[in-house]
């Protein structure tokens, strides 16, 4: 376990010292516009349109942190501190929750493996923007969750500290990005369904003292923490969050006038175009092909193929019919969208060590919170913070179309990966011992983890 984490830390460290800002994609360039912004101006820029549209509309939760580390260390590449510092703190807390949840220590060990080399996270934790900051802070608040649900479970009740602490980083994590607005309806569903349990059992009472009276004061820190940004949000904009797209004329964006469900096909959420995707994992334009939710899920978490991963780096043959590089459908052309031909090469091998993980991870999920539905000693946090995850991002997909693409980075994922993992790890722990399944599936977990490994070493030092 600790050399696994090791070769992860290593990993994202050595990202951080090469990355090479706005040559390696990921926004760089609008990230590092607004961090200065809020550091010149104090502020935050909430719609200023002295800033990127790109960042202009995020809460400022990231942009202050980074904004001290840039005052402190005049160096640009020392924000993606915030994110590999923020990964390790992700493994210590995956580790603690694996102990409480998952018995067999080998379980634990592919586990904590797969979280330290998952392609996506060795990449999007070594880059300047806010999604592994926003992770870090997302599993602190979920690792509270889960404790309270855990005492929701046991004769004592919910104490008012740990409600506190809940209430207040569910709040500073949604001051850093919106999507953690699932951290409160996930304690919603979870703390109200042990709550009704309660309640039938022991009466109305006890339901309130132990579970109900304690949600309450998390419910009042959190609306007290992120009351500052939403309020004014709400008077002036009607969204607590608004999207850029809300506030722009129809003009702008024709496909918005069109209904909800009518703005793209439904082969959008259908999985059924994976063989471009896995043979030559690229963009070439914005038709060629149509992403397809699954398959842009699922190659993206494990090739980074949004973000172009350590594609930028020099060395071999390169390409610009990459992601429209010479096509025109991307600003700057092939001096800033050329990728290798071994970078491409590894995405698609990558993607398909990756394949039978996502569907153990899946039904890992499925089957946790199934078990924790039936059984009041099984944790529903976890499941239940994944798939609500994954909804959000369907969702944010379906409602935001842009040229009939599914506007889908892979890195909305990065929350969820954590949580993901350990359903996993529950499920392959529940597996019954000594059998053929058993087997199979530790075979198949362990061959992939490893596979990915060295996919992943290769493709950053192989030549």
């Amino acid at each position: 376990m600790v050399l696994v984490s090791l070769l992860g830390f290593i990993l994202r460290v050595e990202h951080a010292l090469t990355f090479d800002g706005p040559k390696r994609g990921a926004d760089y360039n609008v990230y590092v516009e607004g961090v200065r912004w809020t550091l010149e101006h104090r502020q935050a820029f909430n719609f200023s349109p002295s800033v990127n549209y790109q960042v202009r509309y995020q809460p400022p939760g990231w942009f202050v942190v980074a904004g001290v580390v840039l005052a402190l260390t005049k160096s640009e590449r020392a924000i993606a501190s915030l994110a590999v510092l923020g990964w390790a703190l992700r493994q210590y807390l995956l580790m603690k929750l694996l102990r409480q949840t998952v018995k067999n220590r080998w379980t634990q060990f592919v586990v904590l493996w797969l979280h330290s080399v998952l392609p996506l996270s060795v990449l999007i934790d070594g880059k300047v923007n806010s999604e592994g900051f926003h992770s870090t802070i997302f599993l602190v608040a979920a690792y509270a969750l889960f404790r309270m649900e855990r005492a929701a479970r046991a004769q004592t009740r919910i104490g008012f500290r740990l409600a506190f602490a809940f209430g207040l980083i569910a709040g500073l994590c949604l001051l850093t990005k919106a999507t953690s607005v699932i951290l409160v309806v996930t304690a919603a569903l979870v703390l109200g369904f042990r709550g009704f349990q309660l309640l039938r059992e022991q009466g109305a009472h006890a339901a309130f003292a132990r579970i109900f009276g304690p949600a309450l004061v998390s419910v009042v820190v959190w609306t007290a923490c992120v009351g500052w940004w939403c309020g004014p949000n709400l008077v002036k904009y009607h969204h607590p969050f608004p999207h850029p797209w809300d506030l722009e004329p129809a003009t702008f964006h024709a496909g918005l006038e069109q209904p909800l469900f009518y703005r793209r096909p439904l082969g959008w959420a259908l999985p059924v175009e994976w063989s471009s995707y896995l043979s030559f994992p690229v963009i070439q334009g914005p038709k060629h092909p149509i992403p397809n939710f699954w398959a842009y899920s699922v190659i993206g978490t494990w090739s980074d193929l949004y973000n172009r991963g350590f594609c930028r780096l020099k060395g071999g043959p390169m390409t610009d019919q990459v992601w429209g590089g010479n096509g025109g459908f991307m600003s700057g052309g092939g001096a800033i969208w050329s990728v290798s031909y071994r970078c491409i090469d590894n995405f698609s091998r990558l993607a398909w060590a990756g394949l039978p993980l996502s569907f153990f991870a899946a039904f890992g999920t499925l089957s946790s919170a199934w078990h924790g539905l039936r059984r009041c000693g099984a944790t529903l946090v976890m499941p239940t913070l994944t798939l609500l995850g994954l909804f959000f991002v369907m969702l944010f997909a379906l409602k935001y179309p842009l040229d009939d693409n599914a506007v889908l980075n892979p890195r909305y994922f990065m929350p969820i990966v954590a949580p993901m993992a350990l359903c996993l790890g529950i499920w392959l722990d529940r597996l019954r011992p000594r059998s053929w399944q058993r087997a199979f599936v530790y075979s198949l977990t362990y061959a992939a983890t490893f596979a990915v490994s060295v996919f992943l070493v290769y493709q950053r030092f192989g030549s």
